[in-house]
């Protein structure tokens, strides 16, 4: 996989020699591939040509649930009793470890201070910090650093999507890097991002805007990373720092500084970011959020 080359050729050498520790933390931003390249690594470990082996279990959050439970954890031990398969290794995933609740964070714990020699824990984190530090301390940690440029847009044509150097930086920095996020997501990222700035300028929100944003199932991810990207930008341009810009984004701009002060630009930042937090946990009107913030910016009273 790309980005993970060093990665991979270290834990083959340190598995060859016997000396791969028997736990180990993957961590790193959400959407890297960091399930995925520990999948196809223990496959490979495992000499599988398959998709799946009787030796590999895959340990994950169960669709609706926001943790995984303890039972799931326990599932280990009896996983590392059965007779082996075809080796004499097993391997265990934990994607991710960062929604393990505390009763199954301390049964994952007991594992760990009591590790089997044949047994080997990939666990994945995108948020190190929320992985208890008893865990941490008894797994080797190996940080997946950000994407270069070429690397992000290499994963991108590889999932043929092509986009000029403009486009590309600004949808990387839309999806802080990740491909995966990329891959899923970019046609409504970059189509409402071009709407949106597009509706500045015009000093009206487009018909089209409206119709993706009343859309039941429009994804309000979309906006909050548009809204924050747009923002950032702004406040980059402000400041002269050099931008490659797309098309339109200078007129916005332009249109936004004239008709606001930064000390006013700065505020409307701080206040939308608390509101991102109050829309998600206290399930506020999104769509009058959206045309708010587009009056904010735009009403020439503010001039």
């Amino acid at each position: 996989m790309i980005g993970y080359e060093n990665i991979k050729s270290k834990i083959l050498s340190d598995f060859a020699k016997n000396k791969m520790h028997h736990a180990t933390i993957l961590y790193g931003k959400k959407g890297m591939g960091k399930a995925t390249f520990s999948k196809l690594l223990c496959l490979e470990l495992l000499n599988s040509k398959n998709n799946f082996h009787p030796d590999l279990l895959l340990i994950e959050k169960e669709e609706q649930k926001k943790e995984i439970g303890v039972d799931k954890i326990r599932a280990i031990s009896d996983f590392s009793n059965q007779t082996h398969a075809q080796n004499d290794k097993k391997f265990i995933i934990i994607d991710s470890a960062c929604e393990l609740n505390k009763s199954s964070a301390n049964s994952l714990l007991k594992i760990l201070e009591e590790p089997k020699n044949s047994n080997y824990l990939i666990l994945i984190a995108h948020n190190f910090n929320k992985i208890i530090p008893t865990i941490r301390s008894r797994c080797s940690l190996i940080k997946i650093d950000d994407f270069s440029k070429e690397q992000f847009n290499q994963i991108l044509q590889n999932n043929n999507i092509t986009l000029n150097e403009e486009v590309l930086i600004l949808l990387s920095e839309m999806c802080e890097n990740s491909p995966a996020l990329a891959i899923s997501m970019h046609q409504d990222l970059l189509r409402v991002y071009q709407l949106f700035i597009r509706s500045i300028i015009n000093k009206k929100i487009s018909d089209e805007l409206i119709k993706k944003i009343s859309d039941k199932n429009f994804a309000f991810i979309v906006f909050e990373r548009v809204l924050s990207t747009f923002f950032n930008r702004l406040i980059k341009n402000l400041n002269r720092i050099n931008l490659n810009l797309i098309n339109e984004e200078q007129e916005s701009f332009h249109f936004v500084s004239n008709n606001l002060q930064i000390n006013n630009i700065l505020e409307l930042v701080q206040k939308t970011m608390i509101s991102f937090n109050q829309i998600n946990s206290l399930y506020l009107d999104k769509k009058l959020f959206i045309i708010n913030i587009f009056n904010s910016l735009c009403h020439e009273k503010n001039i």
